[in-house]
């Protein structure tokens, strides 16, 4: 898949991320995985948020709201979490919306728990003790892991299971279920959005091969006509593409209407220009909407997983689902056109509560995988077709009809139990069999509503728990209905919790270097020279634009990733605070004030350094510079690195060095990002669990080249040979100062400067939760739901 990233793409990138951490600390492949990066996705997530990339308007009745407050005030086992829309896919195999994804995680079980910075926890039956902000907080999960690293660079994943996990309806739960899971994942015509089936697992591409669903068969045949063949006729073929190309008009009209709608300003108008915005430039002047989904198709090469990123609405699948009808399964069931394998040769029953799994090669981001859903067979699958010995795993292979048939009516061994969805809501009730106890709260209520109206429904009694965008009006609300004033008080209790990403400054180090080297230490001077005039103002300036909701950091990596350098740790330092020589440039008796002089001082040093003429006299180089820096902030200044570059700008330009600001849209950001064309720009990272750097700095993604997400161009041996090892070794200790040795070779290279962490927040009623059950120190990996055994009600 292209990395794409559109006016809305990127929105629903960021709404997509959230997750919760049910089932004893759970995260599991989501969406939020498939479609953005297993490293990172590229946003402007400042000036947007996660519910206006899905909501809708009026998915709740107001009649709704008020009966569920009633039920909610009249009966204390009863509490309501406001959420977004559901696309009702409750499935743990299909699910595709974070808000469905709620729904399961509330219902659903892992066999692997994680622990608050979201590192998996490798002994969960006996409980783990973990560390996390000076406490000890010990974690039970469902099963425990074994990794081992064998000498012929192979690896087994040992997996135990407990023995007296039950699922919701009685039925006991044993290793078959979590087999019967995984085939499902790695069926050939399986399409949600686990990518298990990616994972170097002995056997996985010989059990995969030799069967196509017909719909892709009829895709890579080519809509240019008919030819006879043995896997479908051509009436088959003429439904499919008719289906296919009506509901590709709808899906392409829907974004040309929404960038009519809400970006006239930057030009969108019609097809061509809409799509011009969307990042499909060329359409004629008198385009039509199949002429932009042709577009899109071309640059997916009509993989309909891939386009969907696309969406400024509705799914794309679903779309084609609609037109199809009945027909559907005939189009999704697996057709042989070759010899595949019986079984995964890497998946191994080694007992009734343990199994193994086999890969041919080490990889240090595979473990998250190994949280697998222990899914009920006898509810998902067939029984009568699970036979392990001989190659049969609860459904016929390359038909998951029975599987998707339970879409909308999950069941599992999770914290709750689905009870329905009705008018927006839906209803959960405590299960009694689950491995922790059944919940304190009785009945959950999950909500459909719009973020404006989060915090105000708490006051209202509308909703207990709630995780609104966090703003300014936000927080005033917050604050407004405290007596205190304050964002903890008598009526809401606000938790603010590191954003899992963070904002930054970049540096083409193909377009800003000297003599065309990018590589040599006169460029890296240059670059450095940059990043410390930039620097200096990040503290003044994120402080003013978000106050207590953000704090600037110091390592190209989110302080909620496990790998982060600590300011206790051996060697910190402030982000381009030496100066060409490796001097401290700043000291604790210095004002602002000063330490502004003394960055631009330092940029002198390192301009020297890297070749150009200082003129004592004048204070100014003779043979000064001229770059661009392209912040989107939609040509109104409203973004965090606009103040850092307006200061930036200023003072370099007193010393004769020419720091352009251009406050453009986002559609001309990405495009100058996409295109390697922008020299400094700004943007913010949204992070994995795991700190691998491979798509983000390894040079094989640079210039263009890969996956085109190294847009700093950083190409450096050194760097390339420390990533491959952090991600082959299982010490995270090590890991860790593999990458911080990483870290500071980009830092080096000049071509990055983290700028700031942003908060996320979760609203409580104080009035009607006993936030003495509330879950302490969440974080983007332990959120409200993580404990929600022992939340209780007042």
């Amino acid at each position: 898949m292209r990395k794409r990233n559109r006016v809305l793409a990127v929105v629903l990138s960021s709404a997509m991320a959230l997750s919760l951490a049910a089932c004893g600390g759970t995260e599991t492949d989501s969406t939020a995985e498939t479609t953005t990066d297993d490293a990172a996705v590229e946003s402007t997530e400042e000036t947007t948020t996660e519910e206006e990339a899905t909501a809708s308007e009026g998915s709740a009745s107001e009649e709704t709201s008020s009966e569920t407050s009633d039920d909610a005030s009249s009966d204390d086992s009863i509490a309501v979490y406001a959420t977004s829309t559901f696309g009702q896919k409750f499935s743990p195999f299909f699910y595709t919306t974070a808000y469905d994804g709620e729904v399961v995680e509330m219902t659903t079980g892992y066999l692997l728990a994680s622990d608050r910075g979201g590192a998996i926890i490798e002994n969960g039956i006996e409980g783990e003790t973990v560390n996390y902000n000076g406490t000890d907080y010990t974690y039970n999960g469902m099963g425990d892991v074994e990794v081992v690293q064998n000498d012929d660079g192979t690896v087994d994943y040992n997996l135990t299971m407990r023995d007296d996990i039950v699922f919701s309806d009685g039925t006991p739960a044993d290793i078959d279920d979590v087999i019967f899971g995984i085939y499902v994942q790695c069926d050939p015509t399986y399409d949600g959005s686990s990518t298990l089936y990616a994972l170097p697992i002995e056997g996985m591409e010989d059990y995969r091969n030799g069967m196509q669903t017909m719909a892709s068969l009829i895709l890579d045949a080519g809509d240019a006509g008919y030819t006879e063949n043995e896997y479908y006729t051509q009436e088959q073929y003429d439904e499919y593409w008719t289906a296919f190309n009506t509901a590709g008009e709808t899906f392409a009209q829907e974004i040309v209407d929404y960038c009519i709608a809400n970006y006239a300003d930057y030009g969108a108008t019609d097809v061509s220009t809409s799509a011009a915005l969307w990042g499909f430039e060329g359409l004629a002047e008198d385009a039509t909407a199949a002429d932009f989904f042709k577009a899109i198709c071309e640059a997916y090469e009509y993989s309909v997983t891939d386009m969907e990123g696309e969406t400024a609405g509705s799914s794309l699948a679903e779309l084609i689902a609609a037109n199809l009808g009945d027909d559907l399964t005939t189009f999704e069931t697996g057709v042989a056109v070759g010899d595949g394998a019986a079984n995964i040769a890497g998946i191994e029953r080694t007992g009734d509560y343990t199994m193994s799994i086999h890969m041919t090669q080490y990889d240090a981001t595979a473990i998250y995988s190994m949280q697998l859903i222990v899914a009920p067979l006898h509810y998902y699958g067939d029984e009568s077709l699970y036979d392990y010995e001989n190659n049969s795993f609860g459904f016929t292979k390359g038909d998951l009809s029975i599987v998707k048939s339970k879409t909308t009516e999950p069941m599992g061994c999770g914290p709750y139990v689905f009870e329905g969805y009705s008018n927006g809501v839906v209803t959960l009730t405590a299960n009694a069999s689950y491995f922790k106890g059944e919940p304190e709260i009785k009945t959950l209520l999950l909500q459909e509503g719009t973020d404006a109206d989060y915090v105000p429904g708490i006051v209202t009694g509308t909703y207990d728990i709630a995780v609104p965008s966090i703003s300014d009006d936000t927080l005033n609300a917050i604050q407004d209905a405290n007596s205190n004033g304050e964002i903890v008080g008598d009526t809401i209790t606000t938790y603010l919790v590191d954003y899992r990403g963070y904002g930054y400054i970049g540096i083409n180090a193909d377009l800003v270097n000297v003599d065309g080297d990018p590589g040599s230490d006169a460029s890296k001077n240059l670059r450095k020279g940059i990043m410390t005039v930039l620097a200096v103002y990040r503290d003044t300036v994120i402080n003013s634009y978000y106050g207590d909701r953000a704090s600037v950091i110091q390592y190209p990596i989110s302080n909620t990733s496990w790998a982060a350098p600590k300011p206790a740790d051996e060697g910190y330092q402030i982000a381009y605070s030496t100066d060409v020589d490796g001097n401290s440039i700043y000291d604790d008796s210095m004002t602002e004030e000063d330490k502004y002089a003394a960055a631009l001082q330092a940029a002198i040093g390192y301009f020297q350094a890297a070749g150009y003429t200082y003129d004592e006299a004048s204070g100014t180089f003779t043979d000064g510079w001229e770059f661009e820096f392209m912040i989107p902030g939609q040509g109104e200044g409203d973004h965090p690195a606009y103040g850092i570059g307006e200061a930036a700008s200023e003072a370099l330009a007193s010393i004769g060095m020419n720091l352009i600001i251009s406050d453009v849209g986002t559609s001309e950001w990405n495009n100058a990002l996409e295109g390697n064309t922008a020299e400094l720009w700004a943007a913010a990272w949204q992070a994995s669990v795991d700190p691998d750097m491979t798509q983000v700095y390894h040079s094989e993604n640079a210039h263009g080249n890969g996956t085109n997400s190294n847009h700093y161009a950083v190409d450096d041996e050194e760097l390339d040979a420390l990533i491959v090892e952090g991600r082959s070794s299982a010490d995270t200790e090590y890991r860790k100062s593999v990458y911080k040795e990483a870290m500071e070779i980009i830092m080096d290279w000049g071509c990055e400067l983290p700028i700031y962490q942003r908060k996320d927040c979760t609203t409580v009623s104080t009035e009607r939760i006993n936030v003495d059950t509330v879950t302490p120190d969440m974080t983007p990996y332990w959120g409200w739901s993580a404990q929600v055994e022992t939340l209780e009600v007042q």
